[in-house]
């Protein structure tokens, strides 16, 4: 089957290797030869360098949710392994097409309407490699009738070491429990780098941040790397998760903070039949010595 088939694309000293059959992940992205993302060892889903998160952001606590008065129950769908949370939608755990693609772009679908969340929809993913970096963009249409909740969201791992920072500037972060839920909205006042410049593996958290200003970089000085993330104003929350052995850590850009459906369900975006969601990340890597202007 073509969605089986690993891809690689080249451009613009980027190189991305993609397996749309695992969950439409990149399994790597490298820049002069230089991994910006982790890269995937194995073809499993949790070993990829980044995924695609539809139709919805995080985890929905206890996978249950109440729309227009009926109340819904979804199954674990984290690979492998039972979780009382259902988490990042549907997109990372189904096999993705390629309908279009060149040396230097990708463009991949994943239909859903078989399963048990209650709509149908169709997910369309592109990467495009220019000269401003690696373009990634999201969309999701509802295709049934009834209004669908909607988030999308990019889930890139790094390699992590105690040298790399992470520095985004936002104004709230939330205190989570040990099951990643939402606790507090801690509010430092103005946005703030929250690591303080310290390395980023000195805070473990599983966490969201909200009121972001600016973009998000990540200085690797051990691969004389500075990496570079904008994304749209869609993608509102970033999600940080710092992993306890500090192998690795997340940055993801969100358009919804945590289990929004049961919380802040106008959070969400409520898509009519036919009306589409989209989102775009732009990844672009340069030479730590000489900054990213």
């Amino acid at each position: 089957m073509q969605c089986n088939k690993k891809w690689t694309i080249s451009a613009w000293d980027y190189e991305v290797a993609i397996a749309p059959g695992v969950g439409g992940s990149l399994r790597g992205l490298f820049w002069q030869g230089s991994p910006v993302l982790r890269t995937a060892r194995t073809d499993h889903i949790l070993d990829a360098a980044c995924f695609p998160i539809v139709p919805f952001c995080n985890r929905i606590a206890d996978s249950r949710f109440e729309v227009a008065g009926v109340s819904y129950r979804l199954s674990s769908n984290f690979p492998d392994a039972y979780h009382p949370h259902a988490l990042h939608g549907y997109g990372w755990v189904r096999p993705w097409q390629v309908i279009d693609h060149d040396m230097s772009s990708i463009r991949m679908v994943h239909g859903y309407s078989d399963g048990e969340w209650p709509w149908h929809y169709r997910a369309e993913q592109t990467l495009e490699l220019g000269a401003k970096g690696v373009m990634m963009r999201l969309e999701v249409t509802n295709l049934g009738p009834g209004r669908m909740p909607a988030g999308l969201g990019f889930h890139p791992y790094f390699p992590g070491d105690g040298s790399t920072v992470f520095r985004g500037l936002h104004r709230y972060e939330w205190q989570t429990a040990p099951d990643g839920l939402p606790l507090t909205l801690v509010d430092a006042g103005d946005a703030v780098d929250w690591w303080k410049g310290a390395a980023v593996t000195t805070r473990m958290v599983d966490t969201i941040q909200e009121g972001r200003q600016g973009v998000l970089t990540v200085l690797r000085p051990a691969d004389d790397l500075l990496i570079e993330m904008t994304p749209c104003p869609a993608l509102s929350c970033t999600g940080v998760y710092v992993a306890q052995d500090a192998e690795f850590f997340c940055i993801e850009p969100l358009t919804h903070p945590t289990d929004a459906i049961n919380r802040t369900p106008g959070r969400m975006t409520w898509l009519a039949e036919g009306e589409t969601l989209a989102a775009s990340l732009l990844i672009r890597a340069q030479n730590s010595l000489f900054g990213i202007d």
